[in-house]
């Protein structure tokens, strides 16, 4: 899932997207009847939360840390798995995920200027991630899950 072109993204837009995926996940998870709704689209809601949790701490691990060492998931959304057993409601989820993303926001709007640049090494790749490439993948997952969630719904 890579649909949305984050590479010019700025710091203040990444906030007010990250600001916006609350809402516009209830949107989408409240456009069914909560019997219709797909635990498809709910699992995609989770797992955007989750990867704003794992993304969140990584960017405030790469503010403070020198020489950080990133786990491989924090690069690659494949490599996120999360055990979804279904006994979270719609709520808690975009509960979880508001939290997650209002959190994520608060760090970035916080991060001086000269901190965008700072880096981690992504564990069994070498690459090398910004704290501004970590910004940027949190929203691009959002995105990305916000749409697969969206599609979910319309395939009923």
């Amino acid at each position: 899932m890579t649909g949305l072109d984050v590479s010019r993204l700025a710091p203040d837009d990444a906030v007010a997207a990250l600001r916006s995926y609350p809402r516009r996940f209830r949107e989408v998870l409240t456009s069914v009847e909560p019997e219709d709704l797909p635990d498809e689209a709910i699992e995609h809601a989770d797992h955007a939360a989750r990867s704003l949790a794992l993304l969140g701490e990584a960017l405030r691990q790469v503010l403070v840390r020198d020489r950080l060492t990133l786990m491989p998931a924090v690069a690659d959304d494949s490599a996120r798995e999360w055990a979804f057993d279904g006994s979270w409601s719609p709520d808690d989820v975009l509960a979880f995920l508001s939290m997650e993303a209002n959190a994520l926001a608060e760090v970035i709007a916080d991060v001086p200027s000269g901190a965008w640049t700072r880096r981690g090494t992504v564990a069994g790749s070498g690459q090398e991630m910004s704290a501004l490439d970590i910004v940027r993948e949190a929203v691009r997952t959002g995105a990305d899950h916000l749409r697969a969630a969206a599609q979910a719904i319309r395939t009923l």
